[in-house]
């Protein structure tokens, strides 16, 4: 039986801590509720806090104050700030999103079903954290620096899905781009599994057709020239384990048929050899690629595409889950000052801001070699933004000088504020935000570039390529 949950709620105005109080009555919470910073802090001391509901910025309450005392009291504690509108593209909300891992955001005025939802993220998350601590637990301390770090929705999904298939016998297939972590989500799932044996990885794109035979399967002494003794291959290594095959698309289709018999069969011979060998191996596969394109082009067997698809975890690129990048710099920073004996503490908001605009096309494995050259280049504590490298600034510059246009009327335009509709909502990004200005403006002036250029304060040439580059062009 789940013990009640401790929420407390830190809000000197009265009637944001009656709505906070109305919407969260009926949850099965414990809400103990005060308008003053002194009693707070006695409660954070003297209770275990299990939610903290407070204002980021208030007239009398400063939320990092109560931030500050709760983390170190309840490490595990999850935090919902009360904001302002876009207080994650200030300074203030990169500084309280670096502060604690568990921290979420609900803008003025609070919306109840919006609470609701952040709170049952939060109590998840702390669910997950849990989970996480577990199977982290049983990974080395290598591994573990490595760890799968992250808020995103992607993230705890994937956590879910690591959670729900370690312990089956399932074959998966991992698909995702260069630097997502596709061994490490692999490593994660061995070692929460109920295998014995150990994980054997091996990457199917380094070496041609017959020495990729010859290290899945082994082979015989004399098997061929340069086969002096006889060796076993990944299989039999992973025996009571699990074989994890990076880049399964490249193995030949000689390879491919091999491996179809030992998923169907459980035995396979030596290169060279006559003798059946069994094995109990699980088997963990990932690509880059798409493999049904593959099967329909003759390059990969679809009857071993159905017995490496049983379950599949999708990994998304870093772009699509930029929240969690100052999670990761955190980590990352831990990380590389410790084994570089260095005193480097953060990055200034500046410089996160920075990170997180750009594009990462090696991912979460690109942002792991930057941070780590940014700690080894340091000699102060903290990182500026000058301290970046220069196609992350260029990127950076890039963007802002591109996106920061809003409809800005000149003295000499006149529009009615019905006039120019914006279908714009929370949760939209600024990217959407912008096509949809565009959008709104080019049908306000009947696709009148020029004056469409003028009302937005921006150049005719920048309209020509954000509407082609937004689909909104009709030539």
């Amino acid at each position: 039986m789940n013990m009640q949950k401790n929420v407390l709620i830190v809000d000197a105005d009265v009637r944001e801590r009656e709505v906070i109080c109305q919407t969260l009555a009926g949850e099965g919470l414990n809400l103990i509720v005060t308008g003053n910073m002194y009693q707070a802090f006695h409660q954070i001391e003297h209770m275990t806090m299990d939610i903290l509901i407070a204002p980021l910025k208030a007239e009398r309450i400063d939320g990092f104050a109560p931030l500050e005392a709760a983390t170190r009291q309840h490490p595990d504690a999850g935090i919902i700030f009360i904001t302002a509108p876009n207080v994650l593209e200030t300074d203030t909300g990169i500084r309280a999103m670096l502060s604690h891992e568990g921290t979420y955001f609900i803008p003025k005025p609070i919306n109840p079903t919006h609470l609701k939802a952040l709170l049952n993220k939060t109590l998840q998350n702390q669910r997950l954290t849990y989970e996480n601590r577990q199977l982290r637990s049983q990974i080395d301390e290598k591994e573990g620096l490595c760890r799968l770090t992250g808020n995103s929705p992607q993230l705890i999904r994937i956590r879910e899905l690591i959670t729900q298939i370690a312990p089956t016998k399932a074959t998966v297939m991992i698909y995702g781009a260069r630097g997502t972590g596709k061994e490490l989500v692999a490593r994660a799932i061995h070692h929460r599994s109920l295998r014995q044996g150990a994980l054997i990885a091996f990457n199917c794109a380094t070496l041609n057709e017959n020495l990729a035979e010859s290290e899945l399967f082994g082979h015989e002494r004399g098997a061929f020239s340069g086969a002096y003794n006889q060796r076993k291959g990944r299989f039999e290594m992973a025996h009571g384990g699990t074989l994890f095959l990076d880049e399964v698309s490249k193995l030949s289709l000689s390879n491919q048929s091999r491996l179809l018999r030992v998923l169907e069969e459980r035995e396979f011979e030596r290169v060279g050899g006559s003798r059946t060998i069994q094995v109990n191996v699980r088997i963990i596969c990932a690509t880059n690629h798409d493999l049904e394109a593959a099967c329909i082009r003759g390059e990969f067997l679809h009857d071993l595409y159905d017995r490496l698809n049983v379950v599949s975890v999708n990994l998304p690129e870093l772009q699509q889950r930029i929240e969690d990048i100052p999670l990761l710099i955190k980590d990352f920073l831990e990380e590389f000052s410790r084994e570089n004996s260095k005193t480097l503490r953060t990055l200034t908001p500046q410089a996160v801001r920075a990170l997180m605009k750009y594009h990462w096309p090696g991912n979460v494995r690109e942002l792991k070699n930057c941070i780590e050259g940014l700690v080894v280049m340091s000699t102060q504590e903290t990182l500026e933004l000058t301290d970046l490298p220069e196609r992350i600034l260029k990127v950076s510059s890039e963007i802002d000088s591109n996106i920061s246009y809003a409809p800005t009327l000149h003295q000499n335009e006149s529009l009615e504020s019905s006039s120019l509709p914006l279908d714009v909502s929370v949760g939209m990004t600024l990217e959407e935000i912008n096509k949809e200005a565009l959008r709104a403006t080019l049908e306000y002036t009947e696709n009148n570039k020029a004056k469409a250029a003028k009302i937005l304060d921006i150049s005719r040439r920048t309209i020509q390529r954000k509407s082609k580059e937004y689909g909104l062009c009709d030539d």
